[in-house]
């Protein structure tokens, strides 16, 4: 791997840096190099560097009195750390709260912003009376959220069931109609829709390591050997959320086993090949610890480690509802903790061990290169977006890609490259001449050098930026429609956040073959129709008032009457309101 940037005075994660004086050393053996003109600004920059404020208390979120967040989940999205969580208002009647999550945002996980909830409840929704424990993954470019649903009707008191919704954009949610996975689709599950007693919620949704594109999905159920307690359940997913199978629950976790009637919100991390599953329970130190090289397996697969305060040697008698995510090669744990949520990193020894300490102050949002496509020659430029940039160092790797994926580590000078030596501001620009690796003859102009520039450590990752050799000139006006220059297809435009769009998914977790994703900024009407290469109308898919946010209309591949079309192309079209958008389809064999 080849180090790149900023190798200036300050260079660690918070917890980890060294003395501040020894900081100042460092630079004034490094400014000895400067030009004389630079080295006064410079050294301005350095004392500030040295004596910028840095956090005096671990990371945490607090939605401020009478709030208090419970279950939770923690995603990334261009930069920005989103918590959303069970947004209990403690001012209100029990029955009056819980009806929508929370959400926060962050792009250091020590400031936090709160945004508009989320998934409000409604007497029209099968969850009219409260939403529980969130879990946000990522599938073919939208979000989706399996999270608990509360009903209260005449059948229903209070049952506890898993729905899933989906987003554009993290800020506007739209519900699948119904639940996809409920008690008495579970045979070992005590269910009994008229009591508000048997528990059926809390999902936690991760990739199935051994069905590549398959889900695993680990929730707490009542016992139905034991209808007092409650135990891990675990489904499983062939990739389409709505769909689900029993897997069994994983009888580690019943009380038989643990002494503690309550087992609820569970999550798996994995590090060095071994899983780490916790639970919260009823004891004094809710969290506890099993660890398996099998996050599927029997319970003689399965390690009792012990409650977390046993493992870190801490008092953790408050923290219950934790959770993780991986941020590129920082494993994030989190945990309810009185009235806020608190974050940590977690630090593996050479064991299962592991301990517990701030996360880096200093992160790099995005890395970003102006444009995706350019000649040899090209000016162009590199963005970075920074938080608190006085508090870390810039360290940037650089590689070139090839057609599968695999990348090969190269030099930025070799590139002509030059990246910036301080980080003045939270937001640089680098430009660059593009320039291939290695060095081709100009006449070649079939050679393409792709470049990608990510962080250490993972954290931030820049899109491939292509370069190719310099066309010959073609005549006027002899580039088709659609093709952009050296007769490539024009790259789309980025995926848009808050206005229409429309467009197909190939790979939609709802289970056709192939799904329209239909984003509008507010609810109008609408209507969705196919039509074949000779522009007859096949099929209608939706002629009704769409919500706002983004609506998934799965297409099964047959026409109004239901026959099954035969494959190949085929288009689809979204008129709604002054907005007239198509896409196309490609129909291949089931």
């Amino acid at each position: 791997m080849v180090e790149t940037g900023f190798h200036g005075p300050i260079g660690a994660p918070i917890h980890l840096l060294p003395s501040r004086g020894i900081l100042l050393l460092d630079f004034l053996r490094f400014a000895r190099r400067m030009p004389r003109s630079l080295i006064a600004a410079a050294l301005a920059l350095a004392v500030a560097l040295v004596f910028a404020p840095v956090p005096s208390r671990a990371a945490y979120m607090a939605p401020g009195s009478p709030v208090q967040p419970k279950d939770f989940t923690l995603v990334k999205r261009d930069g920005y750390y989103h918590l959303f969580y069970i947004l209990n208002n403690l001012a209100v009647y029990p029955n009056q709260t819980q009806t929508s999550f929370g959400h926060a945002i962050s792009s250091d996980l020590y400031h936090w912003t709160q945004l508009p909830p989320v998934l409000q409840v409604s007497s029209l929704d099968w969850d009219n009376l409260h939403v529980w424990a969130p879990c946000v993954v990522q599938q073919d470019g939208l979000w989706w959220m399996l999270y608990a649903g509360i009903t209260l009707d005449a059948t229903h008191n209070q049952t506890q069931r898993i729905g899933l919704a989906v987003s554009a954009d993290l800020d506007t949610w739209t519900r699948v109609e119904t639940p996809v996975w409920d008690a008495t689709q579970v045979p070992w599950v005590w269910s009994n829709p008229a009591s508000g007693a048997p528990a059926f919620r809390d999902p936690f949704v991760m990739p199935d390591p051994q069905s590549p594109g398959g889900w695993l999905m680990y929730y707490d159920a009542s016992y139905g050997a034991d209808s007092a307690a409650t135990v891990v359940g675990v489904a499983r997913s062939s990739g389409d959320l709505r769909s689900w199978s029993d897997a069994g629950p994983l009888l580690i976790t019943w009380r038989g086993m643990t002494w503690n009637q309550v087992t609820e919100s569970p999550h798996l991390i994995q590090h060095n090949g071994l899983w780490y599953l916790f639970i919260t329970t009823n004891s004094g130190d809710a969290l506890s610890i099993y660890t398996s090289t099998d996050p599927t397996g029997p319970s003689w697969m399965w390690n009792y480690r012990g409650r977390l305060r046993t493992v870190l040697g801490m008092d953790t008698s408050g923290w219950y509802a934790s959770e993780g995510m991986q941020d590129g090669t920082h494993q994030l744990f989190a945990y309810v903790m009185g009235g806020q949520i608190e974050l940590r990193e977690m630090v593996f020894g050479s064991s299962w061990l592991f301990s517990l300490v701030p996360p880096p102050y200093f992160h790099v949002m995005s890395l970003a290169w102006a444009s995706p496509a350019l000649h040899e020659g090209d000016t162009t430029a590199f963005f970075m977006r920074i938080a608190n940039p006085a508090s870390g160092r810039l360290v940037l790797r650089t590689f070139v890609v090839d057609s599968l994926g695999a990348e090969t580590p190269v030099a930025p000078e070799s590139l002509g490259l030059g990246l910036p030596a301080f980080l003045s501001a939270d937001t640089l620009s680098v430009p660059w001449v593009a320039r291939r690796w290695p060095r081709v003859p100009a006449t070649d102009t079939t050679t393409i050098t792709r470049l990608r520039v990510r962080t250490d450590d993972s954290t931030a990752i820049s899109a491939i930026l292509s370069v190719r050799g310099r066309p010959i000139p073609s005549p006027p006006d002899s580039t088709p429609p659609g093709v952009g220059p050296g007769g490539d297809p024009e790259l789309p435009l980025p995926y848009p956040e808050k206005h229409v769009f429309f467009r197909a998914l190939h790979d939609t977790p709802l289970g056709a073959t192939t799904a329209l994703a239909v984003g509008l900024e507010a609810s109008a009407p609408a209507r969705v129709d196919i039509y074949d290469i000779l522009g007859r109308r096949v099929r209608n898919l939706a002629q009704r008032d769409l919500p706002a946010g983004v609506t998934v209309l799965p297409w099964d591949g047959r026409d109004q009457s239901g026959v099954r079309l035969e494959r190949g192309v085929y288009f689809a079209r979204l008129v709604a309101g002054d907005h007239l958008l198509t896409v196309r389809l490609l129909l291949l064999d089931h």
